[in-house]
């Protein structure tokens, strides 16, 4: 890798962070045509999206814990990058696709014959939405979400390898493709269309299944057809895989994997307090963080990007400039979330009215908007450190803080400020408000303190 100076440094921070950025979009975008066009095949009948209700959070939380050596392949491979070892590097990020590869076909095993209680799991907690048809048709998504799990897993993870390795624009354009499969698998799977089996809702779960393997072939073309590629992945990649490497994998991606599993079971019962709200609240918290995930997507763009410098420049032996790209990745990433803030405070209402005509919705759905407008900058804060740390190999902390903020402040107050005070939703958009403000004090300490300096990978 040739070194990178503090002239270079915004610029790159930049390369890195914009793509990643849009691919999230597209990625959002995709979600909701996904919804619209679940939706209108439905019609006047609300099984369909019902379904998807129930259905969402499953497939969510099952890409976050079980693509978790992501992690590993973003901190080993951006540290070989930036010690000059390339060779090192791609066997790091074929270990890695090998891990995941595995995990993928276990879950794919072990996850098919589990697929009707996971649905009637979740399905009760949204208080049994839609009746029966509703289940059955969640169980038909899920199913082909299940069946094709290790193509996602692999496709997530080597994202992650090229991005730790400084790779940026293959994986965004790969993203896009797969997002676009995605749109054209639904219209010919929902609604039948080109010949394609009529098969409504359970259509869209099949075209999700497959649009990873869109993404697969694209990357694999393009690092063939690379003149210089970053990471020389080829077809001779099981041959590279090293039990060693894969050890260190694990040591480094096991925290996170704790975190995950601590954050998202946090999350169910944080959900629960949502569902237990009258319909008008229920009904406004879903536009309310429709409209607040726009506000998500610098923060993943610049969690990439400062794992990406992290471990490159610490693999070069800067600490100094890792330091310093620390700081200006979080402050780039404060100046890209302003203006969705100020937009959020400035027409909270006029936004939340494109969603919903119902007075009463509108108006809460609003407070609860002004509330996350708030929240946006902490949340920047958390994810853009977050990276840093990660990158660099230490994993520990981020999972201390996860713990901290969603199991001792998000949970206890979204139940207490919800149920024991007239503030009903808005309590628990507070109480997010509180968790952010708290993990973005403690990463922002556990930064500057600087033992991730120190991490050995």
């Amino acid at each position: 890798m040739e070194a990178l100076t503090r002239e270079q440094l915004t610029r790159e921070i930049l390369r890195l962070a914009v793509p990643a950025v849009l691919q999230t979009l597209f990625q959002t975008a995709q979600f909701l045509l996904d919804t619209l066009m679940i939706g209108k095949y439905g019609g006047d009948d609300p099984t369909p999206l019902a379904a998807m209700s129930v259905v969402g959070p499953v497939c969510w939380s099952m890409t976050v814990i079980f693509t978790i050596t992501s992690v590993g392949a973003t901190a080993i491979v951006s540290r070989r990058i930036g010690e000059g070892r390339d060779r090192a590097a791609t066997q790091a990020a074929v270990t890695a696709i090998t891990l995941s590869t595995l995990c993928g076909l276990g879950i794919a095993i072990l996850g098919s014959p589990a697929r009707g209680a996971v649905v009637s799991f979740f399905a009760s907690l949204y208080g049994g939405e839609g009746g029966e048809v509703a289940i059955a048709a969640a169980e038909g998504y899920l199913r082909w979400f299940i069946l094709f799990f290790p193509l996602r897993a692999v496709v997530v993870t080597l994202e992650a390898s090229l991005r730790g390795a400084g790779e940026t624009m293959i994986p965004f354009w790969g993203g896009v493709l797969a997002n676009c499969a995605n749109v054209l698998g639904n219209a010919c799977f929902i609604f039948g269309l080109g010949g394609a089996p009529h098969l409504g809702g359970e259509g869209a779960g099949l075209a999700t299944g497959l649009a990873p393997a869109v993404e697969l072939l694209f990357i694999a073309a393009a690092l063939g057809l690379a003149r210089r590629p970053r990471l020389h992945i080829g077809l001779h990649w099981i041959r590279d895989t090293n039990s060693e490497v894969a050890r260190e994998l694990l040591r480094v991606s096991g925290p996170a994997l704790l975190g995950a599993l601590i954050f998202h079971s946090g999350f169910l019962v944080y959900q629960a307090a949502i569902l237990g709200l009258d319909p008008e609240s229920i009904a406004a918290h879903r536009v309310a963080i429709t409209l607040q995930s726009l506000g998500f997507l610098p923060a993943a763009g610049f969690y990439i990007s400062a794992a990406s410098l992290s471990g490159r420049l610490l693999g070069a032996g800067d600490l100094e400039l890792a330091r310093e790209a620390a700081r200006r990745n979080l402050r780039l990433g404060l100046l890209f979330i302003a203006p969705i803030s100020g937009g959020f405070i400035v027409a909270a209402e006029p936004l939340v009215s494109l969603f919903t005509e119902i007075p009463s919705t509108v108006s809460i759905a609003a407070i609860c908007l002004l509330i996350g407008a708030l929240e946006l900058p902490f949340l920047v804060i958390t994810e853009s450190l977050n990276g840093t740390l990660r990158g660099a190999g230490s994993t520990r902390v981020p999972t201390v803080i996860t713990a901290i903020g969603t199991w001792g402040v998000r949970v206890p107050f979204s139940w207490i400020l919800a149920r024991w005070t007239p503030l009903g939703l808005t309590g628990i958009w507070v109480a997010t408000v509180l968790d952010w403000l708290v993990r973005g004090i403690l990463t922002q300490r556990a930064v500057k303190r600087g033992d991730w300096l120190k991490e050995r990978v």
